[in-house]
């Protein structure tokens, strides 16, 4: 997702759509993930993260685990993950797997989330 963004001369990135975002983790977190910059979004695309490593180490929750079954909901909804017999099993789609990989290396950057 990130790789088709192109870096600007003022440090910010222009889309396949010529939207600008200051920050690579902006362009995700509210073009992809659809959050907005009003609270923390910060922390919750951390949350995603975390999220989406349990999915891929097949850490399954439980139905009782209400944000764990809301996550689930909303991954599958956005393409993130896929699920079989049951939305608690879900796993990661390719789509996912990108995003984990993009947050991982926002991160490993040092970038300002």
């Amino acid at each position: 997702m990130i790789e088709q963004l192109i870096k600007q001369e003022d440090g910010g990135f222009i889309d396949k759509e010529g939207c600008h975002w200051d920050t690579e983790a902006e362009y995700l977190q509210i073009d992809i993930l659809g959050l907005c910059v009003c609270g923390n979004p910060d922390d919750i695309m951390l949350y995603i993260k975390e999220m989406l490593e349990e999915l891929e180490k097949k850490d399954y929750g439980e139905y009782e685990d209400k944000p764990y079954m809301f996550f689930i909901y909303w991954a599958n909804k956005k393409g993130f993950a896929e699920h079989g017999s049951t939305a608690r099993c879900s796993w990661l789609t390719d789509k996912g797997e990108e995003l984990l990989r993009d947050i991982n290396i926002i991160l490993e950057r040092g970038d300002e989330i």
